[in-house]
């Protein structure tokens, strides 16, 4: 079993008007905002998103079903995200996703993904920004809210490696041992 970590905020070009290239009729958030945190979107439809919804679909290739046709593509966005979104769309089924909030440093949630990845998005009601996706089946408590967690029980260091990254592989067996550990403490 892998596992991941995959930030869901950011800041999004593609609210800006003034962009013509990248500007999306009704992405949110309103512009002249740009920030935002994806987190509850993502428990709230058991998915876990990565950003540059204008490269496309990355399963078909060359743009296919992106709102833009002159913002983002593969070679701009340079090798790291390049790299970081061809390794989101290979995620395999159960693999161990940990998303964290990033508006409260340290919490995190955990799933187990459950449908590799598409491409999909639906503005205004499905965000542009949520276009890459996998579904996600979040830990849960009885009454089906979601389970949080804090990197700390973890023994994950929030100031720095992979922690800060937008996108990483988790192969720290000794990290991983702490999430199986708390994940089945909650019956997972």
């Amino acid at each position: 079993m892998a596992y991941y970590f995959v930030r869901v905020h950011g800041n999004t070009s593609n609210n800006n008007p003034n962009k013509a290239n990248c500007y999306v009729e009704g992405e949110p958030p309103e512009y002249p905002n740009t920030y935002f945190n994806y987190y509850q979107f993502c428990l709230d439809n058991n998915i876990v998103r990565i950003g540059y919804p204008d490269i496309g679909d990355l399963l078909i290739g060359n743009k296919a079903n992106a709102l833009t046709t002159n913002c983002h593509d593969l070679n701009s966005i340079g090798p790291h995200w390049r790299g970081c979104l061809t390794s989101f769309s290979r995620i395999p089924l159960n693999s161990i996703i940990l998303m964290p909030n990033k508006d409260r440093p340290g919490e995190l949630y955990l799933g187990k993904v459950t449908k590799t990845y598409w491409y999909y998005h639906n503005v205004p009601t499905v965000p542009y920004e949520c276009s890459h996706r996998l579904g996600v089946n979040w830990d849960r408590d009885n009454n089906g809210s979601p389970l949080r967690y804090w990197a700390n029980d973890l023994a994950i260091d929030i100031r720095r490696g992979w922690w800060r990254r937008p996108f990483c592989e988790i192969k720290d067996m000794n990290i991983i041992k702490n999430i199986d550990i708390a994940r089945r403490k909650n019956g997972f």
